[in-house]
């Protein structure tokens, strides 16, 4: 992405003080030079802070003296102007002024922060194409991507330049956040689309979780099938052993035997008739008892007046002497009253009996006609009975009945409540699987890209470090760039593995550069739009920095081998790639450096020796 920083700008809070302009020129290495704790280092987070950063990385001796901060810079052939209120009491501050026409005399705050970060993510390329590589309907990747992490790519910070483990300054930005973001856009800026490769692989979980619900859901629709079959089977097995269900009827379907059984259940006053039988026969058994009974009295009576009969015979048959002596002793016997009186009595006793014996007794009721009439009614419910039994001899008493049937129809209203199955949408699930087929094969394809891209990027690289002088043990290395660690790694000629350790700060200085330099080649060389064509570098010759004004002669040769580097790639951008790109350095070095090697791309903004900083003395001594 063309970027060019044309002007850094200072308002002090003293407004009697003019505000002092730093002024950058396209397609070269700008300077400020000079002696420590000048603010040099400063520049970088006067930047970052100008570009909305959330942390307050400027050192409180700036902030204190300074009112405002702006940057005005180029952007795709825009000129943009950014001024930020200084940070107070250690906080970032809201007010923010933006324009495309120039500094204004006094600034004021004109616009949110959060609507300039929004123009500024359009003018880094992060569009909704980005943002939502498959479209809206389908969301945004759960990365929320911003134009400040591509700033990762532009400054090579004091921190860093000479570490052998760290190539990106996440800490400067917040390290948590842009550790996570590094993982993710370095892909993209060396040229492979990371997010839709992304997106693809968070579609696919998404994807895979509707896929496992689908497949869940089935499961459960299988259970719960064969929960119905067995419950349906269970029931109709019931119904046969209690002989609702004849042991040979076969159902096609479940829904054929919960049809069937229904029809049972409906049919229950039909079993309730059939329940009257068992009614009628315990009827007809009470009534026949109850005729037996009157039978049995009937007999008992018959027996007992034979015997009064008897009776009466025998008391007939005693009386016969009394006749007997009436008529031929009567002239024998005592003939008194009494005597007399006793005689006649007997005899009229005799006289009745006789007279009574062959008398038909007068029956209380008609027993002979009552029995034939009972045993003939005993008749007719014994032959009732007995076809009642006939009827109902395979059937359980009545209750029992009832209460199995009851058992029944409890059991088929349970599997009617059963949970129903919900259907699955086949239709959602040839699509779901139709897109993952489509989207698996994102990955593969990035694959082969990024191979590509990583190649080309190595190359890049390896063509920077190439031109160097001051590794001499480490000639003819191979460089590769290891973007699982994110570092830089020295294969010796015929070596199969990488160093482990290169030696000096020094060393690891220059592999920062050429790590740095190539991945910005290998950006232009890519068409990759959303890093600025910038590179902001924090002192090259800290690895020989001293505190003292001279170097050793291997320094010097070793620092103006830095600063050739620097000016070819410049020439090679220029030249070669018929492009642009700006590099802004803070050095300890002098300018000489730089002048007396004929360093054509190099240019000289300011110099802070001789008691000269960033903030004016005589803003300090007030």
């Amino acid at each position: 992405m063309k970027f060019v920083l044309h002007e850094i700008k200072l308002w002090f809070l003293q407004e009697d003080i003019e505000p002092i302009s730093y002024t950058f020129l396209p397609n070269k290495v700008n300077v400020i030079t000079g002696d420590a704790t000048t603010g040099k280092t400063s520049f970088w987070s006067i930047i970052d802070y100008c570009f909305l950063s959330g942390r307050v990385m400027i050192a409180n001796t700036i902030n204190d003296n300074i009112m405002w901060y702006g940057v005005r810079f180029t952007l795709d052939n825009e000129e943009i102007m950014i001024i930020r209120k200084s940070p107070s009491k250690g906080a970032v501050s809201s007010d923010v002024f933006y324009s495309n026409e120039g500094f204004p005399v006094k600034p004021s705050s004109n616009i949110e922060i959060a609507e300039l970060k929004s123009i500024l993510d359009n003018k880094f390329g992060i569009t909704d194409s980005l943002r939502f590589p498959y479209g809206k309907e389908l969301g945004k990747t759960s990365f929320n991507l911003s134009y400040r992490h591509f700033l990762l790519f532009n400054a090579l910070t004091e921190t860093i330049i000479g570490a052998p483990e760290t190539y990106f300054d996440t800490t400067f930005f917040g390290k948590e956040e842009y550790d996570n973001a590094l993982s993710h856009i370095f892909e993209l800026v060396i040229g492979v689309n990371d997010m839709e490769n992304i997106k693809a692989k968070e579609r696919l979980d998404i994807i895979e979780k509707e896929l496992q619900k689908i497949s869940t859901q089935e499961k459960k629709n299988q259970n719960k099938i064969k929960n119905f079959e067995k419950s349906v089977i269970q029931l109709v097995d019931k119904c046969k052993k209690n002989n609702f269900i004849d042991y040979e009827q076969i159902f096609e379907s479940s829904d054929d035997a919960l049809f069937y059984i229904e029809d049972v259940i409906s049919n229950i006053k039909k079993v309730a008739t059939n329940s009257k039988l068992f009614s009628e026969i315990d009827s007809l058994k009470r009534t026949q008892t109850e005729i037996l009974a009157q039978i049995s009295s009937i007999n008992r009576y018959k027996r007992e007046y034979d015997t009064y009969k008897r009776n009466l015979k025998k008391s007939a048959d005693s009386l016969q002497p009394i006749e007997f002596l009436h008529k031929n002793l009567s002239d024998q016997l005592v003939d008194s009253y009494e005597t007399n009186a006793f005689i006649e009595s007997l005899s009229a006793s005799l006289v009745e009996i006789k007279n009574s014996l062959p008398k038909k007794a007068i029956e209380p009721i008609k027993v002979t006609g009552d029995i034939k009439d009972l045993q003939k009614q005993l008749e007719i419910i014994d032959k009732r009975v007995h076809h009642l039994n006939e009827i109902n001899k395979n059937y359980q008493k009545a209750g029992e009945k009832f209460i199995v049937l009851g058992e029944i129809k409890f059991s088929y209203e349970q599997i009617l409540k059963m949970p129903g199955i919900k259907p699955i949408d086949t239709i959602n699930l040839n699509r779901l699987n139709e897109e993952k087929g489509s989207l698996m094969k994102v990955p593969k394809e990035n694959e082969h890209i990024k191979r590509s891209m990583k190649i080309l990027l190595n190359e890049s690289i390896q063509r920077n470090y190439n031109l160097l002088k001051s590794l001499p043990a480490y000639k003819n290395s191979r460089t590769e760039f290891n973007e699982l660690e994110m570092i830089l790694q020295l294969y010796p000629e015929g070596e199969m593995f990488p160093l482990n350790n290169v030696g000096s700060k020094s060393n690891y200085m220059f592999m920062h550069l050429c790590v740095f330099l190539g991945l910005h080649e290998h950006m232009i060389n890519a068409g990759q739009i959303h890093v600025p064509q910038f590179l902001f570098i924090d002192q090259p010759s800290i690895p020989y920095y001293s505190g003292g004004e001279e170097k050793g002669n291997d320094d010097k040769t070793k620092l103006i081998d830095a600063f050739s580097l620097l000016n070819s790639f410049v020439e090679n951008i220029i030249m070669n790639k018929h492009n642009d790109f700006q590099i802004f350095m803070v050095e300890h070095a002098s300018k000489d450096y730089w002048i007396d090697n004929e360093l054509q791309h190099f240019h000289t903004v300011d110099e802070f020796i001789n008691g000269k900083g960033l903030i004016p003395k005589n803003i300090f001594k007030s």
